[in-house]
C-alpha cells in the first residue's frame, strides 16, 4: 500500500515537472520547441502508464492539466506564460492529445508480461 501511495505521488510530481518545464520552454525554439515538449509529455505519459497502468496515467494527466491551467492564467503583473496563440494552443491541446494517445498504447508494448503471454 505504501508503495502505491509513493508511486502515485512520484507520478504526480513528474506530471507537475513536465507541465512546468513544457510551459516554460515550449516557446523557446518555435515549433521545434513545441515538438520537443510534446515528445517529453508522450515519454512521461507512457512511463506513467507502464508504472501504474491507467491509474498512473490518470494521475500524471491530472497533475499536468491542473498545473498547465494554473500557468495559463494571467500573472500578478499581467504577464502570461501560456498566451492564446498558435504555439501555446498547440502545446496545451497537443499535450492533452498525447496523454490521450498514451492510453491507446497496447499493454504488450509497455512490457506487461501477462499481456504478452495471452
Amino acid at each position: 500500500m505504501v508503495r502505491i501511495v509513493w508511486s502515485s505521488l512520484v507520478i504526480a510530481l513528474i506530471g507537475a515537472i513536465v507541465a512546468l518545464v513544457g510551459a516554460g520552454s515550449h516557446r523557446a525554439y518555435g515549433w521545434a520547441g513545441v515538438i520537443v515538449c510534446l515528445v517529453m509529455v508522450g515519454t512521461a505519459s507512457v512511463f506513467s502508464r507502464a508504472w501504474l497502468g491507467f491509474a498512473g496515467l490518470a494521475i500524471f494527466g491530472s497533475a499536468w492539466a491542473v498545473l498547465t491551467v494554473v500557468l495559463a492564467q494571467e500573472g500578478p503583473g499581467g504577464s502570461l506564460l501560456i498566451p492564446a496563440d498558435a504555439v501555446s494552443l498547440t502545446w496545451v491541446y497537443g499535450g492533452a492529445a498525447v496523454i490521450g494517445a498514451a492510453a491507446l498504447v497496447p499493454r504488450r508494448v509497455l512490457g506487461d508480461t501477462k499481456a504478452a503471454v495471452s
